[in-house]
């Protein structure tokens, strides 16, 4: 009997140290940066059937200072995409034409296109597609974590359409939830 609970007290103490390792190796990769900011990392269950090619820091954010998350997603060839995430960002992201505002779980939203600043065309939401662009968001906080800025980007040859751009960002969930 002793010898029994020698063994589950064993495996108690076991489990309960490995249970916060299992958080920087729990294969997801939006998963494991959360354990290392204090921000809300969210992460997106739609990405117009776009894998990730990269998730990381970006290494820009001076020392003392959380490093950003940014996914790559895409190849160079393709469609392709960049979430990054942060508070603060550490680098900036293109200017372009804001095109399209609107709400993103409740926090308001803008799309901008890059389209042709010398051109006297209108910039409108087709040129997201046509030029690349990007959707800025700051969703909250959850769990005592900070609020998050977001950027969605695409560029490239074969950009995403503004309005998948939008899908995108109203799929994105803190993780862990």
């Amino acid at each position: 009997m002793k010898r029994l609970l020698g063994i589950v007290a064993a495996g108690a103490f076991i489990v309960g140290i490995a249970a916060p390792a299992v958080a920087m190796g729990s294969g997801d990769a939006y998963e494991n940066m959360q354990v290392g900011v204090t921000y809300t990392v969210y992460e997106p269950s739609f990405t117009a059937g776009i894998k990730a090619q990269h998730v990381g820091g970006n290494d820009l954010c001076p020392k003392g200072t959380e490093q950003n998350l940014m996914v790559l997603y895409g190849k160079a060839n393709s469609q392709r995409l960049t979430i990054t995430e942060g508070n603060p960002m550490c680098s900036d992201i293109g200017n372009g034409e804001t095109v399209l505002r609107t709400t993103i779980n409740g926090s308001p939203a803008f799309v901008q296109a890059y389209c042709d600043p010398a051109s006297t065309k209108k910039c409108t939401k087709a040129g997201v597609s046509k030029f690349g662009g990007h959707l800025e968001v700051t969703l909250p906080g959850v769990n005592g974590l900070r609020a998050t800025r977001i950027w969605i980007e695409t560029y490239g040859g074969k950009n995403l359409s503004a309005h998948q751009l939008v899908k995108i960002a109203r799929s994105l969930a803190p993780v862990g939830s």
